[in-house]
């Protein structure tokens, strides 16, 4: 079994039109796909998206994002 590319706590863009996300933490990676948990500001879980992996990318750390 191939590691996934991005595993648990490893901050994500989701490029792939995933609700209103724009990016969110892995809380879960199987080989094909990851859990996401989209937080607010105060980090209280608000959703949660199970996303392919070539559907995200690594989250730019200096980018602060906000939900639309």
């Amino acid at each position: 079994m191939a590691t996934p590319p991005y595993t648990e706590l490893d901050v994500v863009e989701l490029l792939a039109e995933s609700g209103r996300w724009p990016a969110g933490t892995v809380i879960e990676a199987s080989d094909a796909a990851a859990l996401i948990e989209i937080a607010d500001d105060r980090g209280h879980a608000i959703d949660f998206v199970s996303v392919p992996h070539d559907a995200l990318a690594t989250a730019d750390a200096d980018a602060t994002r906000a939900a639309s």
